[in-house]
């Protein structure tokens, strides 16, 4: 009776050997202190930013729509939106967070530093990088003055969903047009992206979705942070 009780001793113990070799060790979230140029620094990175994550960015394969039409795609081109939407770098998730880290904003610049290098960052620099255009009125997700005449709710609503959809409710991707569903997707995930919530479509996406079905031009560089510093 000994003799199983020795043999499944051993074979837990083998067990537990084996899984301790399978243990990886967990990698630190924190870089090197190299990218700081204080202490201060280096602490606030590591209280504020070392945890959080960075969402991978997306873009727009054009040779996927090569071959197809939809209206969508047409309305980004006359806005010259798709270079910008097409930007596919390799990105450093460690650099991105210590550059936001060490962010500040002075009278609409982005000033910030990563390994001892000062970067600034003004309107005509941020136009530059994204080539967004800057034909249009300045839109910052809200209504502009001068649409709000012929801009009303449950007709916007009616121009982007589908004949079945409840014009009181929630607005959600799902009740949109098939055409509309596709442009709000690329909008919230590529134009103006965010993290959460990508299923409903809210009040800027409404009217930035209505922009496009009406041919509105934007000045698309009025949506950057530096604009709203």
């Amino acid at each position: 009776m000994a003799e199983p009780s020795k043999k499944r001793k051993g074979s837990s113990s083998r067990s537990q050997r084996h899984s301790k070799t399978q243990e990886t060790p967990i990698p630190s979230s924190i870089p090197s202190a190299s990218l700081f140029s204080s202490e201060e620094q280096w602490i606030r990175y590591t209280n504020l930013f070392s945890s959080c994550s960075i969402v991978d960015p997306k873009f727009i394969d054009m040779d996927f729509f090569s071959n197809e039409s939809f209206e969508c795609i047409q309305a980004f081109e006359n806005s010259n939106l798709i270079p910008f939407m097409s930007l596919k770098f390799p990105f450093y998730s460690d650099l991105i967070k210590v550059f936001y880290s060490n962010l500040e904003i002075q009278e609409g610049t982005l000033i910030s530093e990563v390994y001892g290098i000062k970067m600034v960052i003004d309107q005509s620099l941020f136009s530059d990088l994204t080539q967004l255009s800057s034909e249009g009125v300045p839109f910052e997700g809200t209504l502009i003055g001068d649409w709000k005449y012929e801009f009303f709710v449950h007709d916007a609503r009616r121009l982007v969903c589908t004949n079945q959809a409840d014009m009181i409710e929630r607005l959600l991707a799902d009740s949109l047009a098939f055409e509309s569903r596709i442009l709000h997707y690329l909008i919230v995930r590529i134009l103006l992206p965010r993290s959460s919530n990508l299923a409903q479509v809210s009040e800027e996406d409404l009217i930035v979705m209505w922009d496009f079905h009406k041919g509105r031009k934007i000045d698309w560089g009025t949506l950057s942070p530096i604009s709203h510093a």
